[in-house]
């Protein structure tokens, strides 16, 4: 017996699973871009300068925070921002670095020229133990070394700790030194030349060079040769060098960042 398909009926199923492979192909990227579009914090309200969504600080550390920063604002015109998130993927970013995350959110916000050029901001990822100082487009990458000594000095110390709030209370007293251009907190007259971040070699390597030279000048004194002087003096230099290049390019880098960054800054992780 043969069997007759109604044309009507061929056209209604066609057309039902069109429009189903249509729904799906229009409806499944704007769902994804829905459902997993990243999440920034919103930025800081007219006259604050913190947004602490993983309540990492305590109100006295909060307060001092608002009170240092709104004073280098008023003072010289460098804004601070603190922003504390729980962690990347709870904004939906796992797949970011905290460097692109900090530059995303900072684009995404509605920044005045100011923020934009002068801006100093830390943002901290607790969940990921992961910090950021994100430099505004003034302070361009002759200021990283200093972010990073600021990184390295004031905030992973504390935070190692385990003392999150008052790690971000001494990174915003770092900014403040560096906005005013004063020696950071802690830092001694010849940090420069000795900072807290040398290498290992560093030390033993000036003090070889120191005996080397002491031992130099008495065989100069004693037989008049010169060459082992000539030598000595010569190593000594080339390590003072070294340091001053290392100072004018802004620093040493104690390698607590991963190496990859979006912007002008720090990263640190702990």
């Amino acid at each position: 017996m043969t069997s007759h398909h109604n044309p009507k009926d061929f056209r209604w199923r066609v057309l039902l699973r069109l429009t189903f492979i249509a729904t799906l192909l229009l409806v499944g990227p704007l769902a994804g871009y829905g459902w997993s579009q990243v999440v920034f914090p919103a930025q800081p309200a007219s006259g604050s300068f913190v947004v602490d969504e993983a309540k990492l600080l305590t109100p006295v550390h909060r307060q001092e925070i608002e009170s240092v920063a709104s004073a280098l604002n008023r003072e010289h015109g460098y804004p601070v921002t603190v922003v504390t998130i729980r962690s990347l993927s709870a904004q939906r970013a796992a797949a970011y670095s905290i460097e692109r995350y900090a530059s995303e959110m900072l684009r995404a916000w509605s920044l005045d020229a100011d923020r934009r050029s002068y801006g100093l901001t830390l943002l901290v990822s607790a969940d990921d133990r992961l910090a950021r100082i994100e430099l505004g487009s003034a302070w361009t990458g002759a200021h990283d070394g200093r972010a990073r000594q600021i990184m390295d000095r004031l905030i992973l110390p504390a935070f190692r700790r385990g003392d999150l709030s008052q790690g971000i209370v001494a990174g915003v007293q770092g900014f403040d030194a560096m906005g005013r251009g004063l020696e950071l907190p802690g830092e001694p007259h010849l940090g420069w030349l000795m900072p807290a971040t040398q290498p290992w070699w560093l030390i033993p390597a000036i003090a070889g060079g120191i005996l080397v030279l002491i031992g130099a000048v008495i065989s100069l004194g004693r037989s008049g040769r010169k060459g082992l002087a000539w030598a000595a003096a010569g190593f000594i230099g080339a390590i003072v060098l070294s340091r001053a290049l290392a100072w004018a390019r802004g620093g040493y880098d104690s390698g607590d960042s991963d190496g990859s960054t979006e912007g002008s800054g720090a990263t640190g992780k702990w």
